[in-house]
Order: structure tokens, then C-alpha cells, then sequence
């Protein structure tokens, strides 16, 4: 009963942009980059760093959407040596992970979320806005673009 319920709340997609080879280490700055996460990320409204140990953060965000479940817990990984940031959501109106690395000539965003079961009638639309929203994030981080 759980697998379905995860299948029926479950939100995958990849999205990737080409980086120009002399931007890849400006690119990972950006990207790993916890505490500008807001910036690129424009669901992310606030990000509060509870704890942070080695490349590993305990973080509270505050999501762009208004209302009383807008605020979420999230345990994220910084892999310098594998251009790899882990956003692994453990509390809040989604859960799952979130991981945005670089390939090759490569910025990529894989995502494997479950939303709060408010939000299924809203599921297409949130897939759509998350994947364009994503899209945008890393145009930003690629760009530099505010």
C-alpha cells in the first residue's frame, strides 16, 4: 500500500543545460554554493543553515508558495570531488531528492520527489512548474543570471 501511494505522490524528471568547458568550475562555485541556493532557486525563498559538517548541511527552507506548509527540512550534500550537490527533503510538503550535478559538458538536475498528498489534485501542474522552474535555475546558475 505505501509503493502506490509513493507512485500516485511520486514527481520524477531530469532536466540538463550544455555549459561552455571554460564556465564548468565558475558553474560549480554557483551550484555549490548552499547559502545561494535563493538565488537560483526561486522556489527556495529562504535557506537557514542549522548545521553544517564537512560538505554536509542540516538546512530550513522557507518555499516560494505561500501558506502554513510552505516551510520544509532539507539534509544536503556538497561532493566536490563528484561536482555533485544532494538535496535529500525530509520534512515538508515534499520529500525525496533533489540532485544537481555536473557531467561533462553537462548541468543536470534529476529529481525523485513525493509531494504531500494537498497537493495531488495539483500534481500535473506542480511536475510542469517544478521542471520549467528547474530549467530556469539552471539557465541562472549557467548565466550567472539573477
Amino acid at each position: 500500500m505505501h509503493l502506490i501511494i509513493m507512485s500516485i505522490l511520486g514527481i520524477e524528471f531530469t532536466v540538463s543545460r550544455e555549459i561552455d568547458p571554460g564556465d564548468l568550475e565558475r558553474v560549480w562555485r554557483a551550484l555549490s554554493d548552499i547559502s545561494s541556493m535563493p538565488r537560483y532557486w526561486r522556489g527556495h525563498r529562504e535557506i537557514e543553515i542549522l548545521n553544517a559538517d564537512n560538505n554536509t548541511y542540516i538546512a530550513r527552507i522557507r518555499f516560494a508558495f505561500p501558506g502554513p506548509s510552505n516551510r520544509g527540512l532539507a539534509r544536503i550534500e556538497v561532493h566536490n570531488d563528484g561536482k555533485l550537490v544532494l538535496i535529500n527533503y525530509v520534512k515538508g510538503p515534499i520529500k525525496g531528492y533533489v540532485m544537481n550535478y555536473i557531467s561533462g559538458n553537462s548541468l543536470i538536475s534529476q529529481w525523485n520527489i513525493s509531494i504531500s498528498p494537498l497537493f495531488l489534485i495539483m500534481k500535473s501542474w506542480i511536475k510542469r512548474h517544478f521542471m520549467s522552474g528547474t530549467s530556469n535555475a539552471l539557465a541562472r546558475i549557467i548565466g550567472d543570471e539573477t
